[in-house]
């Protein structure tokens, strides 16, 4: 999916008459080792995820990033998402020791699903009709490429807003992990935004074999 189709698919989702939006995609990142990560004040880096080390990774998965990830040069978990991650990661794991891990950061669609406005406006509108012509393929290639078999899946991606009444976002998302890799284990946490409240932290969302059926089809 390239910058193009990204636009072409906006253009056939909403009418923004004309309003400009953020069409560069955020590229996946190595933010380096655990332990560097956890209480710092920035990540120690960001690299490509292809010079992420051999040892493992823990592979956290975003839905799509918003407006700080566009700040400068985009990059994943720029603003209060990142903040929330290099404070709350060990107690939304229930892993003290994080020793010997590195951190890398996927965003499910790496286009600005929010166009720039409230979540609750386009994101999920936008994440859906990205992810079926050609959102998900394109996850799945980069997922594949980067996971190693040390690697911890933590899928961190939000259930959207329409969830009621649509397949839940971080359910499509773990349908292709699954898809991807059938033998994975995944962590499933709230998206790190929320971790500023101390009962979401560690808290496991669930979900049910309907919701992976209609994620199928979606």
């Amino acid at each position: 999916m390239d910058k193009m189709n990204f636009e072409q698919i906006v253009s056939s989702a909403v009418a923004l008459q004309g309003r400009p939006f953020e069409m560069r995609a955020c590229p996946d990142q190595y933010l380096g080792a655990l332990t560097e990560v956890i209480g710092n004040t920035q990540f120690p880096m960001r690299e490509s995820v292809i010079k992420r080390p051999n040892g493992p990774c823990l592979i956290m998965v975003l839905e799509s990033p918003h407006v700080d990830e566009f700040k400068d040069e985009p990059g994943p978990a720029k603003g209060f998402t990142g903040e929330m991650i290099r404070k709350y990661l060990p107690d939304a794991l229930g892993r003290p020791s994080l020793e010997g891990m590195g951190l890398v950061l996927l965003n499910a669609v790496q286009y600005q699903c929010s166009l720039g406005s409230n979540t609750v406006v386009y994101r999920d509108r936008i994440f859906r009709a990205a992810w079926s012509q050609g959102g998900k393929q394109n996850f799945l290639a980069r997922f594949q490429s980067v996971i190693m078999p040390e690697d911890w899946v933590m899928n961190c991606c939000t259930k959207g807003n329409d969830f009621e009444i649509n397949t839940p976002l971080r359910s499509l998302v773990e349908f292709a992990v699954r898809q991807t890799v059938p033998q994975v284990q995944t962590i499933r946490r709230m998206h790190p935004a929320s971790w500023r409240d101390q009962a979401w932290r560690g808290k496991e969302w669930r979900y049910h074999e309907t919701e992976l059926v209609q994620a199928k089809n979606d």
